[in-house]
């Protein structure tokens, strides 16, 4: 509320005391002013000046009361004509006409301009164009307008309102402002006004904020097969280890100026995310898991706020072939077994995925003489029992190489194929002799029968100790009973199993393996028994063995994707079988070429860890060769980068490690 009439006092106390009195509307203001001095020394000789924003005014003073000092005639007390301003707020000044002095300065109004605020604060701040922000002024006037200006970028707006505290709504478009966050920083010019005029000005600033509506839109998405799958077309399925799915085509945009800068495809529990290009969208090479899987992509945008579409895709259940039985062996030419038969019947079951009865299996055998390099020609077959071969010769052991093959694998098998049964047989050349089938190795005396010895047999170390073979006991889970006066007894299960000769007082020494060695001092008797005579010579289950750069033969086979070699040992091998653990190879021909595995991306390894193939392993006991295969998918090449051809001899180098079970 506006006032009437204002009083002022000079500092020097009770020197003039000045009364205004009138009116302000909007911005006209009625003035008339009362000079009244408290002596002759304080009064004016001849009249007072009004000056409004330092211009002279047209004003007429009426004389109310005069004193006389020293003999000169002084004004105390005085009132001005009414003066009308245009202005509701100015500086007002009064001076003595006739010296100068200034009695009065000061900014003038009627108005409560004392109580003009000097702070405001500011509230709220979404830009959804309904949700109100607030500005509170402080003060305790009433008479003053207010004004609040919002800026944001290129946008702005403002709002009035004639008590301290009022509200603007920020449009939704503002959030063009913020592209690239969710919340920003708002100018805000709180305005102070009189009679429309700006009194004051207060800046501050509000935190204005994207609503949680304002978020990319994703309307629409394509999936299909990788590029490049494996699977045909007609199939019109995805399948397991076979399919990848991709994004191929996507409708999405970013809201209110976002961009869309990231994209997720997730498929069950696989995923991939990638910065967004409409030319490049996100793609998963192959999908592990079967069954209805959810597949989701989500966009994501400068602001961070997503958008996701989901859809649900069958992938059909599919597994490499797998043979679960394979078994060669000698027959007649009807099929029925024979030892002394030029076929082999061929005993096979195989499980394979059907994908819907789109996927079909063939399968193939193939065979050679097991020192020849190279198989023969391959033959259709189908799963069960066939007979295959016809020249087969009896003196000879054979490598049969099986082959199954789907839409999407090719998985190998190598079965053995033995000479034919003798009782006795003589290597030609007189070099080698065999019990229980044909003999195949020079120098070796080579049983294929149990054996049984009702006396003493003895063997002959490597630095030439004779050895009797009862001192060397393999228990395995056996145990040993003192007897009393050194002798002891092996027996298992209750059962007496082999006696000991007495020793004296020696004690039974505990190797590995289950295997004891006794001995009084170090001796059986007068001699000494090496720790190695219990494992030279043969290589048993449970044994290990690595090779330090080997030179090994064999070749490429199976259309230049699978590389065959034998490790010569040097020991009977009596494991019934062997695993590769670990080993790294070098492949080069006979001209020193060197070859490698192709990569998925085109480029290729230095060398093979045991990770990069599936190995088969097969052994041949009596020469104590195990035969490795390397199954692998993609095709070796030569260093140049020339395809090599199928069944290329080669040497490996490489070092290995055979666990023998």
């Amino acid at each position: 509320m506006s006032l009437t009439k204002r009083t002022w006092t000079t500092p020097i106390v009770g020197a003039h005391t000045l009364t205004f009195t009138g009116s302000v509307s909007s911005a006209t203001t009625k003035l008339t002013i009362v000079f009244q001095a408290a002596g002759a020394i304080y009064g004016v000789k001849s009249s007072i000046n009004v000056y409004v924003n330092g211009t002279k005014q047209s004003c007429t003073w009426t004389t109310n009361k005069t004193e006389s000092l020293v003999g000169t005639t002084y004004k105390t007390k005085m009132t001005s004509s009414q003066m009308t301003i245009s202005k509701p707020f100015f500086t007002l000044k009064l001076t003595d006409s006739s010296d100068g002095d200034v009695i009065y300065e000061e900014t003038f109004s009627f108005y409560e301009i004392e109580k003009a605020p000097t702070a405001a604060t500011c509230s709220g701040g979404v830009m959804d164009g309904t949700t109100k922000s607030k500005v509170t002024f402080t003060t305790s006037g009433t008479d003053a307008t207010y004004k609040a200006t919002f800026t944001l970028g290129s946008y702005s707006g403002s709002a009035t309102s004639t008590t301290k505290e009022l509200t603007y709504a920020i449009p939704i478009s503002w959030c063009n402002a913020v592209p690239n966050a969710t919340t920003g920083k708002a100018n805000v010019v709180c305005q102070v006004l009189y009679g429309g005029q700006v009194y004051s000005s207060i800046s501050t600033t509000i935190t204005v904020s994207v609503p949680a509506s304002v978020k990319p839109t994703l309307t629409a998405i394509t999936l299909a097969d990788k590029t490049n799958t494996p699977v045909p077309s007609a199939w019109n399925m995805f399948v397991q280890h076979q399919s990848g799915v991709r994004v191929s085509a996507i409708t999405t945009a970013g809201a209110y100026s976002s961009t869309i800068k990231t994209i997720k495809l997730q498929v069950g529990t696989q995923s991939t995310s990638k910065d967004y290009s409409a030319s490049a969208l996100p793609q998963i090479d192959t999908i592990t898991q079967s069954g209805s899987l959810t597949c989701t992509v989500t966009v994501t945008d400068s602001r961070g706020r997503t958008a996701s579409k989901t859809a649900t895709v069958t992938f059909v259940a599919y597994a490499a072939p797998k043979f679960t039985k394979c078994v060669s062996e000698r027959a007649t030419s009807a099929g029925e077994l024979d030892n002394d038969g030029t076929y082999f019947k061929s005993t096979t079951s195989i499980t394979y995925s059907a994908c819907n009865s789109k996927n079909a299996i063939t399968l193939t055998v193939k065979y050679k003489k097991t020192d020849a390099v190279l198989y023969g020609t391959a033959t259709t077959i189908t799963p069960g029992v066939n007979t295959c071969g016809g020249d087969l010769n009896t003196e000879f052991s054979y490598d049969v190489l099986y082959t199954v093959k789907d839409q999407f694998t090719t998985v190998t098998y190598i079965d053995y194929v033995s000479t034919a049964i003798y009782l006795m047989h003589f290597l030609h050349g007189g070099r080698g002799v065999a019990f229980g089938q044909k003999a195949t190795m020079e120098d070796y005396l080579d049983c294929a029968f149990k054996a049984l010895f009702r006396d003493q047999v003895f063997f002959m170390t490597g630095n030439g100790v004779q050895v009797d073979v009862r001192d060397i006991i393999t228990l395995g889970t056996q145990t040993l009973t003192s007897f009393g006066d050194g002798l002891y007894l092996c027996a298992k299960n209750g059962k007496l199993i082999a006696d000991v000769p007495t020793i004296g007082t020696g004690t039974p020494t505990s190797l590995t393996n289950g295997q004891f060695l006794y001995a009084n001092n170090g001796k059986i008797g007068s001699r000494t028994i090496p720790l190695s005579a219990l494992t030279d010579g043969v290589i048993k289950a449970g044994d290990s063995v690595t090779t330090a750069n080997m030179v090994m033969n064999g070749y490429i086979t199976s259309s230049s994707t699978e590389l065959f070699f034998e490790v010569p040992l040097g020991k009977l091998i009596t494991a019934a079988s062997a695993t590769l653990t670990a080993g790294t190879f070098t492949a080069r021909t006979i001209n020193g070429y060197a070859y490698n595995k192709a990569s998925g991306s085109g480029g290729s390894y230095s060398g093979l860890t045991a990770t990069d193939f599936t190995p088969v392993v097969a052994l041949n006991k009596p020469s104590g060769t195990v035969r490795i295969r390397l199954l692998n998918s993609t095709k070796w090449t030569q260093s140049s980068g020339t395809v090599i051809t199928n069944n290329t001899p080669i040497s490996v180098v490489g070092t290995l490690t055979l666990k023998f079970a």
